[in-house]
Formats: structure tokens, sequence, C-alpha cells
């Protein structure tokens, strides 16, 4: 970890957004959202405590129990502006994903680098909000029978579920087009895919997190929505990733995504990557999902299988299309990949020093995709970046492969935009850049 807690790269950089700016996101995130959060967890577990107990043995409820006493404190440390605390490391040794000595590792470099201990509204803001997801996990993997419970996976499958119709009308729209790939001219093909990153994009509009885990889930036949979504697209860059594309030799065709959302964005970034596959532009796809409940809505590596399994059990279009994409996992084409770095603090200029083995293996790649606001407020370190500031700078260094960025504006810094975009763009929506109106498709070739 860097001497300035904010990345190893040297280049002059600015502060780390924080709740220390009363009135700003960051203050509000910490002051109300992550609260409410904290307090819907208490509420579902107490709630269901009882089917839990019958699911899972009477044990469960002591568990419950257990985990309302954690998360109440949790929430009351953050509402009283608390030091943070060491984590308890996983009580079974043989876990694979035990990263509290890491995180610990990090507290102890915080004090010894700033002279005071982290606290909840004047440390980074990024610390502060991937600490409280941790924190919720560990107080789940410290009980006997809920260990691995995910205290968010209804929210995620119902917001799946109330967007079956959105998903059967895109499935409808993938499978034709993945139909009559041969029939296609270059420029169609081009439009296609340009539609379906699009598609990707507003995907990333329906998060849990933003909204304290009420409803966000896509009710709406979102190909209807592209023409009139067209101009909100304040960075748009998709002819370039076509440009890169179709460049790639065919031995060179291996795609990462890191991935976001569960429920409709899932389904989306599925969608494109599978037409990708039929079209020939990815020979070889490695996703990356979480590997514990993470910023509500974010997708787990059950969370996928549960997907697929669930679409298909649906039948329609949506389940011909998710066979297509159990067929790709099981003959591996598709690879899913668990990675403990996704769920740490540290931006990705930290994943050389943190985690050297995850980037050699994305520097093999031809293309990341990096989904949604969590990926690109690490991708820029969660500074405050003036607009203009370039991708490339923002990355400090963070340049394993060509990277695609593509999230809607929820939070956190907004980068590469030309001058007067911002301006213009206030002018019209005061909180364009937390609304998730606005959205950016953007790549770095580091050329």
């Amino acid at each position: 970890m860097g001497e300035t807690l904010q990345g190893s790269a040297t280049m002059p950089q600015p502060q780390p957004l924080s709740a220390s700016h009363i009135g700003s996101f960051a203050y509000l995130t910490v002051k109300d959202r992550l609260p409410v959060i904290l307090t819907r967890v208490v509420d579902y577990l107490y709630r269901e405590k009882d089917s839990l107990g019958n699911n899972y043995g009477k044990a469960a409820r002591e568990d419950c129990k257990k985990v309302i006493g954690r998360c109440s404190q949790l929430k009351n440390e953050m509402q009283t502006n608390k030091d943070l605390l060491p984590l308890q490391a996983h009580p079974d040794p043989s876990y694979p994903y035990d990263d509290a000595n890491i995180w610990n590792r990090y507290l102890e470099n915080y004090i010894r680098v700033t002279g005071v201990a982290p606290k909840w509204f004047t440390a980074p803001w990024l610390y502060v909000e991937c600490y409280m997801y941790t924190r919720i996990h560990e107080s789940l993997y410290l009980c006997n029978v809920l260990k691995d419970f995910d205290p968010f996976m209804d929210q995620k499958r119902n917001a799946l579920i109330d967007s079956k119709e959105a998903i059967e009308a895109l499935a409808v729209h993938v499978l034709s087009l993945c139909g009559r790939i041969s029939t296609f001219s270059q420029e169609q093909l081009k439009q296609h895919v340009i539609k379906l990153i699009e598609i990707s994009l507003w995907g990333n509009r329906c998060d849990l997190s933003i909204s304290g885990g009420a409803d966000k889930s896509q009710d709406s036949d979102v190909l209807l929505l592209l023409d009139k979504l067209q101009s909100k697209i304040l960075v748009n860059n998709s002819e370039s990733l076509w440009q890169l594309l179709v460049a790639l030799p065919e031995d060179q065709r291996d795609i990462v995504l890191v991935l976001d959302n569960a429920g409709f964005e899932l389904v989306t970034d599925l969608c494109l990557l599978a037409f990708l596959t039929e079209a020939g532009f990815v020979t070889s796809l490695t996703v990356h999902p979480k590997i514990r409940p993470w910023f509500v809505s974010d997708t787990t590596h059950s969370d996928l299988t549960w997907t697929i399994e669930k679409l298909r059990e649906t039948g329609g279009s949506a389940g011909v299309l998710a066979s297509k994409w159990q067929s790709y996992i099981s003959n591996g084409r598709w690879k899913i990949v668990n990675n403990k770095f996704w769920t740490l603090c540290h931006d990705f200029a930290d994943m050389k020093e943190i985690d050297p083995e995850l980037y050699s293996q994305l520097s093999k790649s031809s293309l990341i995709i990096f989904k949604g606001d969590l990926n690109y407020r690490k991708l820029t370190g969660d500074l405050d970046w003036p607009t203009t500031t370039s991708l490339e700078h923002t990355l400090r260094g963070f340049c394993p492969a060509p990277v695609l960025a593509i999230r809607t504006a929820k939070g956190g810094p907004v980068v590469g935009l030309a001058p007067g975009v911002s301006e213009r763009t206030a002018a019209v929506t005061h909180d364009w850049n937390i609304s998730g109106e606005y959205g950016m498709i953007q790549l770095c070739t580091f050329s």
C-alpha cells in the first residue's frame, strides 16, 4: 500500500472523497444511506428468523440474534463517528478468502501515515463504505450456521423476478441477432454491438445499494428507450471499442468482465458477451463476481449460477439464452473466477502490490470490462478529480490491458469529459453525477 493510502502511483493527485464535506454525496451516504442498509439487514433477519430456523435448524435463530446485535453495534459506531476497528479472522483456517489481515494492515498503515485512527466521517469514503460491507460479512462468518448466508439474497432475486418482462424482451432480441449473424454486413454488426453495449450501460441503473435496498427492477423494454437515452451518454467510446474488437487477432480475443449488479444488469452483461462470443469477437471470457455479499446488489458466484438456473426454469427465450450461457461455462469458453481483491478497500492502482498474480492474469487479456460505479471509483481511486481529467491519468499506472469502463453516474468521480460538459449537464440536472440518468462508455488503450 502506498504511503498516501490512495494508490501506488507517485503523480500529484487530489484528495479522496470523504464524508468530512458536509452536504456531499459521501456525507449523505455515511449519514443516511448506509444506516438504512444496516437497518434493512437487521429488520430482515428479525422478520425471517423463524423461517431461517426452519431451513437451517434452530441454531440459525441464535445466529440471527448475534448478527442483529453486531449490525446494530456497527450502525451505532457509524452514527457516532467511532474509530474503525480491526477485523476478526475467519474462524476456519482453511477458508480461502480470509482477508482480515489485509484489512488490518491497511488500518495500521492508515494510523501510521496519518497519525490518527480512521473514523466514519473523516476517512476516505471508499474505505469506510467497503469496510461496512466487510463488517456485515464478519458478523455472519463468525456464526455457526449462517456463516455463508447472504442477507441481500432475497432482494437480488426479487429484482430479477420483477424484471422478467424486460428480460424476455431482451432475450428475444438477442436470440434473433445470434441467429442472423452470418447475414449481417460489417456495419450492421457494429451497430448491433454498440446497441448491446448501451443496453449493458443502462442496465447499470438497477443498483440496490443506491436505493438503500428498495426495489430497482427494470419494468420496461430497454430497447425502446435507447434512442431517447442517447443524449445522456456523456462519453461514448463505442466506435473506438469496435475498432479494437475488429483488430484483435483470432488467437488474442480473451475478454475479462468484472461484474457489478445482479438482476437485470447481470442479464444485460451476459447478453452482450453472448453476442460477442457468437460473433467470434470473444474466444475466451473470464467473469469475476464478488466473493461475499457486497454493496447490496453486487453479483456473487451463487447469484450468477442462480440467475442462469432461474431463467432456464422460466423458459421462453430467456430460458433458451440462459442455456446458451450455461453451455459456454460447461465447455470452458466462459470461466468464473473468484478473487478476494475485488472486495478489499484498495483501489486498482494498488493491485500490482497487493495481488501481483491477479494483475499478471489480467495482463494476458485483450480487454477488461469494468461495470458500474464501485469499479469506476476503484479505477480512479475515488479521488476528487476535475471532470476534464483523462481516464488514463486517473488510473495512476493501472494498465494491465485495455480498460473499458461502463457505468451510469450514481456517485464518485466522473472523469474524461470534454470542457463545459459537466457545467451544461448540471444546468439541466443539478444532481447529474449521482442520479443514474447519465452514463459513460470509456475506453483506455494506453496507446
